[in-house]
């Protein structure tokens, strides 16, 4: 099934090139762009492939081909392209940047997801910058298991980034999980004293549970550093 239709994309593909020999390649973009908004995967993937032998180093046009590879199921042809892509010297990351907005851009956030897990398989000497990736996916999707794991994997590299410690608090409190987040939240307090995000999630945790004794000299740090409305009125 995917190689009729690679072969159908591909007849397609080279009947439009001779049609139009001699056209620039702008108009082959503007064909691809518009197979690629209509779904027509083959005939986008075919017509990229041509703009990619006149223009091997184009980030975009990799990364569009591999949202279209990975649509039709084609995945020994995604990892084809993102060899070829890197051996003509282009960022991984602006290729990963690429199919995060082609893919999101497609309404298809799966075939960014896919592309990352199969691409950390695949290079596992990538896997930190690839799971950075999908932290931030899942953080933006509110997806606590998921968090928690990837948190938890950057965090064995970097224990003591308050970053990671803060999704990880995070992702626990999505879960229900409020004495895990509240231990992140005082690692990163006991790293950086003063970081204000901490001090208001955790001070607004142990209010929350009646523990205002613990929790206001937390707030009243935070609003000192860093005033907000809010915080002024659950201290009063």
């Amino acid at each position: 099934m995917q190689l009729s239709m690679r072969l159908t994309g591909l007849i397609l593909a080279l009947g439009v090139a001779i049609a139009a020999s001699g056209t620039d390649y702008t108009l082959t973009e503007r064909r691809a762009e518009r197979n690629f908004a209509y779904g027509e995967w083959a005939q986008a993937e075919a017509l990229y492939e041509l703009m990619l032998d006149e223009r091997p180093d184009t980030a975009p046009v990799y990364a569009r081909a591999i949202v279209a590879s990975t649509m039709m199921g084609d995945t020994l042809r995604c990892a084809d392209l993102l060899e070829r892509a890197m051996a003509h010297s282009v960022p991984l990351d602006s290729v990963v940047e690429g199919v995060r907005r082609a893919a999101f851009g497609a309404g298809r956030a799966d075939a960014y997801v896919d592309f990352l897990q199969r691409t950390r398989l695949r290079m596992p000497w990538m896997a930190r910058a690839l799971d950075a990736r999908l932290l931030d996916y899942y953080d933006k999707r509110s997806d606590g298991p998921e968090i928690v794991r990837l948190a938890g994997e950057m965090l064995r590299g970097l224990p003591d980034s308050p970053r990671y410690l803060s999704l990880l608090a995070r992702g626990h409190m999505l879960q229900g999980h409020g004495p895990e987040a509240e231990a992140a939240w005082c690692r990163i307090l006991t790293l950086e004293p003063d970081n204000v995000d901490a001090l208001r999630s955790l001070g607004l945790r142990l209010l929350a549970t009646g523990r205002d004794a613990e929790g206001r000299p937390l707030l009243e740090r935070a609003q000192a550093l860093s005033p907000t409305p809010y915080i002024e009125n659950m201290l009063q």
